[in-house]
């Protein structure tokens, strides 16, 4: 048995692919196999992974287009590590993380080993986001906080997810993926497939580590909000409030998981916002302020915001939240514009 499996979804990255996989092949950890999984790539990325193919470490997969969660499916279904870590094919890793990894999880017996992550914007900047500053374990009770803070954070915290919803940049033991029957549901049916996977790992795990590593990079592929814009797009973040409620409510108290779920909503909120400014653009008028007026009367939100200790959050992010709470399109516009001038990316 390999140690561990890295899978790699690919779709249409041919310009980035290159890079991630040479970071992959550098890690200096031998016992590894890479798990290239093709998801119906229109552009040279399929031949570039069948080249990788002569390396002894690397498998193939070819597929019908069908999503980020089922091309990680795929790969899993394949998988034969003890460990299992995803890596995004617009990504790369540092030197030496999974071998890091690796050890954290041996050294704690964990179910699952928590990567922090670089920042990587399109100019090349670098910003570090540790999740802790030292290694922390969480075995019983505390693996509970563990599973709302992947949900939210309470308002203190700068990260809207103090532990991150990605499934990127962690080893999850790959027995109990199987033996659990986990998989990801895909993000054409659910928003962030991520989040869901994770809470139900977490919901079994009975050891994990949170390291203050931050050698995978989260790279901005230069791809703006308006190319991503979804009409529907705060309909699906209410449809994942939903189904996470789902998955917490069996097992904490309202008031514990509320502050963390209603803050996933805030966030999502004020990205969709930001998302429709880029979209409509500065000659949006009408269109742009009934799309933000909508998302901001959403019942939903409304609700969250009416329960929601805004005060206590980060500055800026409470400014933002209190204008939410007021519903002045106007308003929201215009902090969206001056961020947007600001802290153009990662700000």
């Amino acid at each position: 048995m390999k140690k561990i499996s890295v899978v790699v979804p690919v779709y249409n990255v041919e310009k980035t692919l290159e890079r991630c996989a040479a970071s992959l092949f550098s890690q200096d950890f031998p016992d590894k196999e890479i798990i290239l999984v093709d998801d119906g790539s229109a552009d040279g990325s399929g031949r570039l992974c069948d080249s990788y193919a002569v390396r002894p470490e690397v498998r193939v997969f070819h597929q019908e287009n069908a999503g980020l969660g089922p091309a990680r499916n795929r790969g899993l279904a394949a998988a034969a590590g003890e460990y299992v870590l995803f890596a995004d094919s617009d990504d790369y890793l540092g030197p030496g993380l999974l071998r890091r990894l690796y050890a954290a999880a041996k050294e704690a017996d964990a179910d699952i080993a928590v990567s922090g992550f670089t920042m990587v914007s399109k100019d090349g900047r670098e910003r570090p986001v540790p999740y802790e500053a030292q290694a922390r374990l969480f075995a019983g009770e505390e693996l509970r906080g563990l599973r709302l803070n992947t949900v939210g954070a309470l308002p203190e915290e700068p990260l809207d997810s103090k532990y991150g919803m990605s499934a990127c940049a962690r080893l999850y033991r790959r027995s109990l993926v199987e033996a659990a029957g986990l998989r990801f549901v895909s993000e054409r049916r659910l928003i962030s497939e991520d989040l869901i996977f994770n809470l139900e790992f977490l919901k079994r795990a009975q050891r994990a580590v949170v390291t203050p590593d931050t050698a995978y990079f989260y790279c901005n592929n230069g791809e703006s909000l308006s190319k991503r814009r979804r009409a529907d797009r705060f309909e699906q973040d209410c449809a994942l409030y939903r189904a996470v409620e789902a998955l917490l409510a069996p097992d904490f108290a309202r008031e514990e998981y509320a502050p963390y779920l209603q803050r996933m909503l805030i966030s999502r909120a004020r990205f969709d916002m930001a998302q429709e400014a880029a979209y409509f653009g500065r000659t949006g008028g009408r269109r742009l302020r009934e799309s933000v007026r909508a998302i901001a009367r959403h019942p939903l939100l409304r609700d969250a915001l009416a329960h929601y200790p805004w005060q206590r959050l980060p500055r800026m992010q409470a400014v933002f939240t209190a204008a939410m709470k007021w519903g002045s399109p106007a308003l929201l516009i215009g902090l969206i514009r001056a961020r947007q001038r600001w802290l153009p990316e990662n700000g």
